[in-house]
């Protein structure tokens, strides 16, 4: 479904500095003065209407109707990893909506050992829930399991429902597995959700230990696999053997995008992107879209999901995430424009700050 919502684009005026170019003052409901964003700055520290910063790492947007909700890892120090939401109405400002799934919503037996990673929220319009999948892990990344929450309203409260592996495939497991795959299936780890034009949905997610990326068509509740499991029918491997991860898909006219990551723990490296006529596959790999300095480090940041610009076609928001290992709270984001081509192609380069007048300016 695709939903076109009209946008006031703040503009700057000449002379100012960064910040006083990306915020202004407003009068907060408690009738103290709250600063009001009007650009993008990646890398920056980025606060929420209280002033906190924003809380939503590895995450994804979904839009529905006016508004924007931004779900990601709750990194608060002092607290087990939760789900937060935050909505807005212009992308640059975000409201703290709630912790839309907190760590003591997850089962008792595997509670205390286990953390989120990665969540993302897809609506599925038959059955009027939000369905949240994420990345559920323990101590040495053997856990690797999808987890799924349903909820009745985008800021939740979510509902934890199960937890799995989607897929068991016999790609030439190791008798001493630590992940234990042939006993449970392929590893989940990074993942995202993806909703087609058809209104089918996918999830996509680094499997086989991180070697194969996994493509998997959902059932029609969007909570399990679809059934039944069949390869290059209902679920394909993609970019065998060459450990991608952070995967973030999106689709513009009849081609599907990836951009993914390669695995080097918590360090950046460089990104790239395939395309596809099947969102099954097969993949053409295209590169590293990034250019300019830090290109081959994806700007010291590692990619988490691409926003489609409403009401601009072949225009996005590529979002990623500039890890901070030590203090994973104050990580940063990294938000930067792209449109694709009349060739089908795009490149994403480094902007200390910006608008979404950029769209307007470079169309």
């Amino acid at each position: 479904m695709k939903l076109i919502i009209s946008m006031t684009l703040l503009l700057t005026s000449i002379g100012q500095t960064v910040d006083e170019q990306r915020s202004g003052t407003t009068l907060g409901t408690s009738g103290t003065e709250q600063t009001k964003l009007n650009r993008f700055a990646p890398g920056e520290t980025w606060p929420d209407t209280l002033g906190k910063h924003i809380q939503a790492h590895g995450g994804g947007i979904i839009l529905r109707d006016d508004t924007f909700y931004w779900y990601g890892e709750d990194r608060t120090p002092g607290a087990q990893t939760g789900v937060s939401c935050y909505s807005s109405k212009d992308l640059y400002n975000w409201k703290h909506e709630a912790v839309a799934l907190p760590h003591s919503a997850l089962p008792a037996d595997i509670r205390d050992e286990t953390f989120i990673e990665r969540p993302k929220v897809i609506f599925n319009p038959s059955t009027g829930k939000y369905v949240m999948w994420m990345h559920l892990e323990q101590t040495g990344y053997h856990f690797a399991r999808a987890g799924i929450a349903l909820g009745n309203k985008p800021e939740g409260p979510f509902t934890f429902l199960n937890h799995m592996r989607p897929v068991q495939y016999d790609f030439g497991y190791k008798d001493n597995d630590p992940d234990r795959q042939k006993e449970f299936g392929g590893t989940y780890r990074d993942m995202n959700l993806f909703v087609d034009d058809d209104g089918r949905a996918y999830t996509f997610y680094a499997s086989e230990h991180n070697a194969t990326m996994y493509i998997v068509r959902l059932n029609e509740e969007f909570t399990a696999p679809e059934t039944p499991i069949v390869e290059n029918k209902t679920w394909a491997r993609a970019f065998i053997g060459k450990y991608r991860e952070a995967p973030a898909p999106f689709k513009f006219k009849d081609r599907y995008y990836i951009i993914s990551s390669g695995c080097t723990g918590w360090k950046p490296n460089a990104a790239e992107y395939a395309v596809a006529e099947n969102i099954l596959g097969p993949w053409q790999t295209k590169g590293n879209p990034c250019i300019g300095e830090e290109a081959e480090l994806t700007f010291r940041s590692q990619s988490t999901f691409v926003l489609p610009v409403p009401g601009k076609p072949g225009c996005y928001i590529f979002m990623a995430d500039r890890w901070t290992p030590r203090r994973l709270f104050d990580s940063r984001y990294i938000w930067l424009p792209f449109i694709i081509g009349a060739d089908g192609t795009f490149t994403i380069e480094w902007l200390d700050n910006w608008d979404l007048s950029y769209f307007d300016k470079k169309q």
